[in-house]
């Protein structure tokens, strides 16, 4: 699988400014490698009034142009210049490793990009991680839906363990419990802001936090490469459940990064979140997530007056049920479709993963009952020692391990069993597809 110089969806269209793109074999501004002044101080806001962070500062985008390409459903077919892979299958079972960084890099990077990625590698040269994502080992399981498996000793024994019911998908925002706000301003690698003034993305060494910034972190235990924390308007307290605007920013920064292998997450309560503080978890992903290459199928009964190309299919032959949303070619009403599915799942308490790939342009909603039937103790004894809890990236198909003997016997039979029991049934998936979308 060779990692190539290719810009999926969306493409900007000529309403709005170009991506800002770092030519080829520059340097990334010094001020990007200078250590924050205020080592320790937390992300309140009493300690950043006054404070001056790094900004990244992209434009809105009302309007982009989404890739119509088979209802996303075949990647596997697509030709090798819109594709992710032109090896052969047997080349293919040699690939091992899948982890971004150890590819070769991408030679056109988008300024997000790349302003990230050289913050994150800062971070980690300052050893602000708990343990060296490098070193987990990563492999491709053998099968139709070439699920990738990663072993992750260190995340199982380091990750913060939740303070929350898993009962409840909506809870209040509790203060006394961990949230962004206690994080480090080291841990934060820049503010994120949206401007409908500006052309195109933008770097600042320093700006003054305003009281509705939002931060892009690093997940100081990470999955992969790249792996960040989204938390829009920190200072806010949001907690852990959708809104259209917070989506949209999430959609905007998949769209500026402008490369497929980043992937966007969002778990909610009872769907393996372990903060109440509303962010989004994003990485870097040589490899297509299975879910992505799966065959997909029209909802003939959805309609969006504002934006006619947008479309709801629901996945084919997935041990997860799933709806995906395509873009059409408006930001907004994509965030305002998905926001709306995600908050009637949130008012009948059904725990759901989304997942924002494609640059933007496609994303999977997938509710999820997997705890439900922990304490219905319909999980064989077997499958819960594995200790995998399915979030979205487990869901989307990158199976993260947490013993050695269970990564060791991986297989896709095995992936599918576990995956199994976070799906809805086929009846009750049907019922939440006429309810969300009649």
């Amino acid at each position: 699988m060779t990692k190539r110089d290719v810009h999926v969806v969306p493409q900007i269209n000529g309403l709005v400014g170009p991506l800002a793109y770092v030519p080829d074999g520059s340097l990334v501004p010094p001020h990007a490698h200078k250590k924050n002044k205020v080592v320790g101080s937390l992300c309140n806001e009493e300690n950043l009034k006054d404070s001056s962070l790094p900004n990244m500062v992209v434009p809105v985008r009302e309007q982009v142009m989404g890739k119509r390409v088979m209802s996303f459903g075949q990647l596997a077919d697509l030709d090798v210049i819109d594709g992710w892979s032109s090896s052969s299958e047997e080349e293919e079972e040699k690939m091992v490793l899948v982890a971004y960084k150890d590819k070769e890099e991408v030679k056109r990077q988008s300024l997000v990009e790349k302003m990230l990625l050289s913050a994150w590698d800062e971070k980690s040269d300052l050893g602000l991680f708990k343990y060296d994502v490098s070193k987990c080992q990563s492999k491709k399981i053998p099968g139709r839906f070439e699920f990738v498996a990663q072993l992750n000793e260190g995340r199982a024994q380091k990750k913060r363990q939740t303070e929350f019911r898993m009962d409840n998908v909506c809870q209040e925002f509790d203060t006394k419990k961990f949230n962004f706000t206690k994080a480090k301003q080291d841990e934060v690698l820049f503010q994120f802001e949206m401007s409908v003034d500006d052309f195109t993305s933008c770097y600042e060494e320093k700006k003054i936090v305003e009281s509705n910034a939002s931060f892009v972190y690093i997940n100081i235990s990470p999955i992969e490469y790249g792996h960040v924390l989204l938390v829009p308007k920190v200072l806010d307290c949001i907690p852990q459940q959708m809104s259209m605007e917070c989506l949209l920013t999430a959609l905007h920064m998949s769209v500026e990064v402008h490369n497929p292998c980043f992937k966007f997450g969002f778990n909610t309560l009872g769907a393996y979140a372990s903060i109440n503080h509303l962010h989004f978890q994003g990485y870097f992903l040589n490899a297509p997530f299975p879910v992505e290459r799966v065959e997909t199928e029209y909802l003939n009964r959805f309609t969006n007056k504002g934006d006619r190309d947008l479309r709801v299919s629901k996945l084919l032959d997935y041990p997860v049920r799933a709806f995906v949303f395509e873009l059409g070619a408006d930001l907004k009403e994509l965030a305002r479709e998905v926001s709306s599915a995600c908050n009637k799942l949130e008012g009948k308490n059904i725990p759901y993963n989304l997942l924002i790939v494609d640059c933007g342009a496609r994303v999977f909603l997938l509710p999820q009952k997997y705890e439900e039937n922990k304490v219905a103790q319909v999980i064989p004894e077997d499958v819960l020692e594995t200790q995998v809890n399915p979030a979205c990236f487990e869901i989307g198909g990158h199976m993260v391990m947490k013993r050695a003997q269970d990564y060791d016997n991986l297989t896709e039979e095995r992936i599918c069993e576990i995956l199994s029991y976070a799906s809805l049934s086929e009846a009750e998936f049907k019922n939440i597809e006429e309810e969300l979308f009649a």
